[in-house]
């Protein structure tokens, strides 16, 4: 399944969160509006019939929730936690790095140095998953590809549009991944940087 355009919340898309994991999780949360989220609510909530002989609860589950402003009131928006756990292959005991391809507006790989900070408008491919363990059944939604369409970043780093292309060093390409699931956008969402390791 792929979202509409939405806004990035707390996402981990860089580098894994291991907060709350050693091995770490990507994050791709998004936030849409109430219109935009009713298809994709409508299709996960027919996954968890068809797993889990039930719909999940509208207000708070898994995979998306009611988004509350300070006074504790529904904004008319819905969070879709979208999320992945990196994890260590069986076979060899080295590590299975989960991160979703990056790409930006024009479907061109997103370089890892840039960062992706909350704010950030963007589109996430993601499959849901069903899990079963023993009598419990639930679903988790998973990111494979995000598209950042207006990139917020921050850090200190400096403003990459003060400055003029150059002739001179420049990106390898890599061989391109399987975009399909994106249309290109009109906005830019980083500079001609060349792609990157993906």
């Amino acid at each position: 399944m792929t979202s509409a355009r939405g806004v990035a919340v707390y996402p981990a898309l860089n580098r894994p969160d291991t907060k709350f994991d050693e091995l770490g999780q990507y994050k791709a949360d998004v936030k849409l509006s109430a219109e935009d989220a009713a298809p994709l609510i409508s299709k996960i909530q027919a996954v968890a019939k068809e797993h889990m002989g039930k719909v999940m609860p509208k207000a708070k589950n898994s995979c998306f929730e009611a988004v509350l402003n300070d006074e504790g009131e529904e904004t008319g928006e819905v969070l879709f936690k979208i999320r992945v756990k990196n994890k260590l292959r069986k076979s060899d005991g080295k590590l299975w790095d989960r991160r979703p391809l990056i790409i930006d507006a024009k479907k061109n790989d997103l370089p890892v140095a840039v960062a992706i900070w909350g704010g950030t408008t963007m589109r996430v491919q993601f499959e849901v998953y069903p899990w079963n363990t023993g009598a419990k059944k639930g679903l988790s939604l998973q990111p494979i590809m995000v598209q950042v369409i207006d990139l917020v970043t921050g850090g200190g780093r400096g403003d990459a549009n003060a400055f003029d292309e150059e002739d001179g060093y420049e990106a390898e390409e890599e061989a391109p991944a399987d975009k399909n699931g994106f249309d290109n956008e009109d906005d830019d969402a980083t500079p001609d940087t060349g792609n990157d390791d993906y």
